[in-house]
């Protein structure tokens, strides 16, 4: 099968923090070099496919999703959801130092 570009599902979200933190050191793997390998995901892809589903679309190779683009069309409002939802589901998991 050939890739596509497709929308995101929900179904996808295991599959997009696989290849936040697999990229996230300048481009390389990033696992195990943080306590949890959900860190920059948490803090990159998340957000953004949790607060704005229908901004996010995945390159999908015909079995999982393999790349994605995660995008908002109003950066403020997301700001604002960024904050209000997503941050507080975070700081149980990620206390202050």
């Amino acid at each position: 099968m050939k890739p596509r570009i497709r929308s995101y599902r929900r179904s996808d979200r295991a599959a997009v923090y696989d290849v936040c933190v697999r990229t996230a050191d300048a481009g390389g793997d990033a696992r195990g070099r943080w306590a949890t390998d959900d860190l920059v995901p948490d803090l990159f892809a998340g957000p953004y496919v949790d607060l704005e589903p229908d901004r996010a679309f995945v390159l999908d190779d015909g079995g999982r999703a393999v790349g994605y683009v995660l995008g908002t069309a109003d950066t403020a409002g997301f700001v604002r959801a960024w904050r209000s939802r997503w941050l507080p589901r975070l700081a149980d998991r990620y206390p202050a130092p």
